[in-house]
């Protein structure tokens, strides 16, 4: 669909400067088309930059503030943290070292499992939700 845009907006650019100028790009009409080609381009060149500035731009910036938030939130784990892992296996940290997480999954049997630091998905609370879904609640309300 944006392509189709594109075509659209460097056609009517291009019809637009070729009857300003009273150049055609049809030699039957006495233009050689020449100041069309470049003025199109530069239409185009002009479009593709408010598209990077309204789309790429924007998310490239979210994407850096996500990936900043998550290595925040590794770097401040700290023990009886309620966490979940990518794997989807809820835990709480029993210890935490530079490299490692040592997750307690089961009370009763005192199983523990060890994972990376980055398998840690996001900080949970006792009942499975997430604490930025809670900070973001209340700010609703």
């Amino acid at each position: 669909m944006t392509s189709t845009f594109l075509a659209f907006l460097a056609a009517e650019a291009a019809t637009e400067t070729a009857a300003a100028t009273g150049t055609g790009t049809n030699p039957a009409d006495g233009g050689g088309g020449g100041l069309g080609s470049a003025s199109t381009l530069i239409m185009m060149v002009a479009v593709f930059g408010v598209l990077y500035f309204l789309l790429i731009h924007p998310q490239r910036k979210k994407e850096k503030d996500r990936q900043r938030k998550r290595e925040e939130m590794l770097k401040n784990l700290t023990k009886s943290d309620h966490v979940l892992t990518i794997g989807g296996i809820h835990g709480i940290v029993a210890s935490v070292t530079d490299t490692e997480v040592v997750l307690k999954v089961d009370e009763k049997s005192d199983t523990r499992i060890r994972v990376i630091r980055e398998a840690i998905s996001k900080v949970v609370t006792e009942d499975g939700k997430e604490v930025g879904e809670m900070i973001g609640d209340k700010d609703k309300k």
